[in-house]
């Protein structure tokens, strides 16, 4: 019974919600893929404006702010509720407030969701909760993928869409190899795999074995500019990264930001967590 409860949270899909039309697309987004994977919605609200509360600072907010906060933030999770609701009749949806900066709140959530998914340029009701260099910060700390949602969604769900993963031969790119693979089963998609610059790397295990079909593209141009390119007209595009304290890493660092800048479907980053 416990295993099959911890194994239920373990398919949870966490989503950040901030009243603003970004986080409503995040939830959109996030009910779709929580009925692919079986698990319930979380729909995870910071009660506290991350202008009074610094990433790791724990300061006290006037009780008049922390209320009108709180109530925001209700009445957000309950937008996104109904939201969720109407792309996934029937889905478990939990709503929780939280006290705390939303990117530690964030985290801790990241420990037991399968996913977390956040919007992009979110400034809703209850602060800019993940607006610009924000969303980049929680891809460098959580322990689960994110996705940022990002894009079209019509579009990007569109039957047949393909997921685009880029192949760099690292172990956090191995680890975006078996995510896309997932996912692409899932939607029951083509996989495409990007083969950027001058490196032509080996096909993951996991990519190898999958049911759906595999196209691989090369490319001579650097993975910053295919990545945006090849997003259009895609369901998911997946980067492995890696991070070091709180920042992302290594030379698919520059690329992650660039796709959360640019990217014309949601993106997921899978980030390398060392062994300690």
């Amino acid at each position: 019974m416990v295993n099959e409860i911890i194994a239920h949270i373990r398919r949870s899909v966490a989503v950040g919600i901030d009243g603003s039309p970004a986080s409503l697309q995040a939830a959109r987004w996030a009910a779709g893929e929580a009925v692919r994977r079986g698990g319930p919605l979380r729909l995870v609200a910071a009660a506290m404006s991350p202008m009074l509360q610094p990433m790791g600072v724990e300061q006290v907010a006037p009780a008049r702010t922390r209320d009108a906060l709180a109530g925001a933030a209700a009445e957000a999770l309950a937008d996104a509720a109904a939201v969720a609701a109407e792309v996934a009749p029937g889905l478990e949806i939990v709503r929780e407030l939280r006290g705390g900066s939303a990117p530690l709140v964030l985290m801790a959530e990241s420990e037991w969701a399968g996913v977390l998914v956040v919007g992009t340029r979110g400034r809703g009701r209850i602060g800019a909760f993940l607006s610009g260099s924000m969303a980049v910060a929680v891809t460098a700390i959580a322990m689960s993928p994110v996705v940022v949602v990002r894009g079209d969604l019509d579009e990007a769900g569109l039957p047949g869409a393909p997921v685009i993963v880029a192949a760099d031969g690292s172990a956090a790119g191995s680890a975006a190899h078996r995510f896309a693979a997932d996912a692409a089963a899932a939607r029951k998609a083509p996989l495409v795999v990007v083969h950027s610059g001058t490196a032509q790397v080996p096909l993951d295990e996991a990519v190898s074995v999958m049911s759906p079909p595999v196209e691989h593209v090369a490319r001579a141009e650097d993975a910053r500019q295919v990545l945006p390119e090849l997003s259009h007209g895609a369901a998911l595009v997946v980067v492995g990264v890696g991070s070091r304290g709180r920042r992302l890493d290594g030379p698919a660092a520059p690329v992650v930001r660039e796709l959360l800048r640019t990217s014309a479907c949601p993106v997921a980053v899978i980030r390398h967590l060392p062994s300690r």
